[in-house]
């Protein structure tokens, strides 16, 4: 047996145990910088996700579609990596996100602010962010997975720090391809 084979089998055990999983769900994502620009209310969308499962790992991404609200394209793209581990159905995962998002939404100041308060607000909100999921109620049925309540909490990455992003993921049905 070559070498690099060798190598590749012990540096990822999982391999033989890939699989593909497609899932779609419910979310509810908020977005604030606790200024003027403060909106509290989560806008309500739908995920569409992919996840290609390697040993402990489910690497993927999705797309979400946040159309409640007014801004820009209410679609964010990203990319995830969650660390899973598996004890009977239960499936919990955790592992960071990068996504690139079109949520954001400039409120016009009213009430004497500046006029270039908008523009000073959109410096803020850039379009890439990162973040952290967390699916804890996760479980698997064979061929089919139930996730409820999976938390995300992140920020921007033009300027971290400045703007909390919360994302509520209220239920998530897949399949295992």
């Amino acid at each position: 047996m070559r070498p690099w084979l060798l190598l590749t089998a012990a540096l990822l055990p999982g391999a033989a145990a890939a699989g593909h999983d497609v899932s779609l769900g419910v979310t509810a994502v908020t977005l604030t910088n606790g200024g003027v620009y403060n909106v509290t209310a989560p806008r309500l969308g739908l995920d569409a996700s992919y996840a290609y499962e390697l040993g402990a790992w489910r690497l993927g991404g999705g797309l979400r579609w946040a159309p409640a609200g007014r801004g820009n394209l209410p679609v964010e793209v990203y990319a995830r990596a969650l660390l899973s581990t598996q004890l009977g159905r239960w499936r919990p995962a955790v592992g960071p996100e990068l996504g690139v998002s079109g949520l954001p939404i400039i409120l016009p100041p009213e009430g004497g602010f500046p006029d270039d308060l908008s523009r000073q607000q959109a410096a803020q909100l850039g379009p890439a962010y990162v973040a952290v999921h967390a699916a804890p109620l996760r479980f698997a049925f064979r061929h089919f997975t139930v996730s409820a309540l999976e938390l995300q909490w992140g920020t921007t990455l033009n300027r971290p720090g400045s703007t909390l992003r919360l994302q509520f993921g209220l239920v998530h049905l897949g399949v295992s391809l």
